[in-house]
């Protein structure tokens, strides 16, 4: 994919089609076509090769009446690939332009106010937190949200986003907009990429010359109460708890397929522990921090 700046508009583009970014109307289409280099590089459009990208996170908001921010994968890490296919990668780095339409080279930047500085650090603190520490993971054909046993249930020909569980899928917030639009009208949602926060990896052995054994390990992050542990405890009205995490084994071998779900969370009651340190007493009651 290649990400352009117009005179009016961010565009991703592919071999199949196109998702256009309105930096006027804040307005996000698809067009079911691919776009030339010649076409962005006349006089109606005037866009300019910005970077290379792998896919839309989503768009996101830091304070009120502040700029919206489109967040792009810049670089990633194939980290496995299923026996059918299926590749899954690390996000590695992202790339996140400014959505509205203003001038890079404005007072914005050269003098800032407190709520510009605020705004620039949270999305400087969050493009680190992306390359950082580098656990966030997507397929583009192969549902992570889900166990293999919740995927069986499923029609394979409905889009990932639409099978996605919420529970695991960090962006949808990210990317409601695009959602909301997809329901609505006619949009290519191959561009609505679903996107875990965990850990994912594999191995292969042999257990003899003609058994090749592949272990896979997907752990998966709630995003519901998903605050620091120390902070965030117990249940909410909804029933999450904090810091849940889905861990799941598959061990295929052959034409075989097995599957090993285990969970862990905060004890599913009302209960805080303020503080950072392990000696605070907890506190039973609904009073939890949020």
């Amino acid at each position: 994919m290649k990400l352009y700046k117009a005179r009016d508009s961010w565009i991703v583009t592919n071999d199949e089609s196109s998702l256009w970014f309105n930096r006027r109307s804040l307005s996000i289409y698809t067009k079911q076509e691919p776009i030339t280099d010649q076409f962005l590089s006349s006089s109606a459009w005037d866009a300019v090769f910005v970077n290379d990208i792998y896919g839309y996170i989503g768009q996101v908001q830091i304070v009120k009446d502040g700029l919206n921010w489109l967040i792009f994968i810049k670089n990633q890490q194939l980290v496995c690939e299923m026996s059918n296919g299926h590749q899954i990668y690390r996000i590695m780095e992202i790339l996140i332009q400014p959505f509205d339409n203003f001038d890079e080279e404005s007072d914005v930047k050269t003098n800032p106010s407190s709520n510009n500085k605020y705004e620039l650090k949270c999305i400087e603190e969050l493009r680190l937190w992306y390359q950082e520490t580098q656990c966030f993971y997507y397929s583009s054909t192969y549902d992570l949200t889900n166990s293999m046993e919740r995927s069986y249930n499923y029609d394979n020909n409905i889009p990932l986003w639409k099978r996605a569980d919420d529970r695991f899928f960090w962006n949808r917030q990210m990317l409601s907009k695009l959602i909301n639009q997809a329901e609505k009208e006619n949009l290519d949602t191959r561009w609505i990429q679903p996107i875990i926060m965990g850990y994912l990896n594999e191995c292969h052995f042999q257990v003899d010359e003609q058994t090749d054994v592949q272990l896979i390990v997907i752990s998966r992050r709630n995003s519901h109460r998903a605050g620091v542990r120390m902070h965030c405890r117990g249940i909410d009205e909804d029933g999450n708890v904090a810091n849940y995490v889905e861990t799941e084994q598959i061990l295929r071998t052959g034409n075989n397929i097995m599957s090993f779900i285990m969970i862990r969370g905060s004890v599913p009651i009302y209960w805080s522990q303020p503080g950072i340190k392990y000696r605070p007493p907890p506190k039973i009651d609904r009073k939890f921090i949020e």
